[in-house]
């Protein structure tokens, strides 16, 4: 019977005539018929098996394609099988659909972790930038309200100089009163004012007298 997933391979007649002289070489050349029969019968079984063999590797192998992320729909479109169904069917033989459905759940896990890890990173540098652009902005508003600060007190300062300046200028000087003229050999009672003002005028200091020279 032909299997239906070899379909679209063909061997010629005289492939298969070479292929079982190089194999059955001894069985077809033993010179009893009934040994003959029995010796290529047991190669027959042997080729069967081998047969069977060679449809659990082929199973294997897209196993393993399926595994690296080819969907059966790529694999039927890159091989001669026909069909999705065919894919899962030598898998199956093989008795890799566990190990397949096993290894393709870990990867989609794992690739929802990524993505999570991703999304997370993302998340996190996006918070991160806030929170930069918000400390800039805090250390500006700082920055200019301190400027300003500054401005109000030069301002302040200076309009105290201007206005010590303004005050002084509207104070006059203080002046020493003056004594009248008083003739010579006149004499005269001083008033109070004249008193006062007399008292303002700083003392002399006094000489010292100078030793006398019995004192020396």
């Amino acid at each position: 019977m032909k299997d239906p997933t070899t379909e679209g391979y063909e061997v010629s007649a005289d492939e298969i005539d070479g292929m079982t002289r190089n194999l059955c070489a001894y069985a077809l050349g033993e010179p009893h018929p009934l040994d003959r029969y029995l010796d290529l019968t047991h190669q027959q079984v042997l080729f069967d098996g081998i047969a069977d063999a060679l449809r659990k590797e082929r199973g294997k192998a897209l196993a393993a394609l399926l595994i690296a992320g080819a969907t059966a729909e790529e694999i039927v479109e890159r091989t001669n099988l026909t069909k999705a169904l065919d894919v899962k069917k030598l898998v199956k033989v093989a008795g890799e659909a566990e190990h397949v459905k096993q290894a393709l759940r870990a990867a989609a896990n794992a690739e929802r972790k990524a993505a999570a890890e991703a999304k997370k990173r993302d998340a996190t540098a996006a918070a991160e930038a806030r929170r930069s652009a918000a400390a800039a902005a805090a250390a500006e508003r700082k920055a200019a309200a301190e400027a300003k600060r500054q401005e109000a007190a030069a301002a302040a300062a200076g309009a105290r100089r201007e206005a010590d300046a303004a005050t002084k200028a509207s104070k006059p000087g203080k002046k020493r009163a003056a004594f009248p003229e008083i003739p010579p050999g006149t004499r005269r009672v001083l008033t109070a004012d004249e008193l006062k003002a007399l008292a303002e005028v700083p003392a002399q200091p006094k000489k010292k007298r100078r030793a006398s020279a019995s004192a020396a």
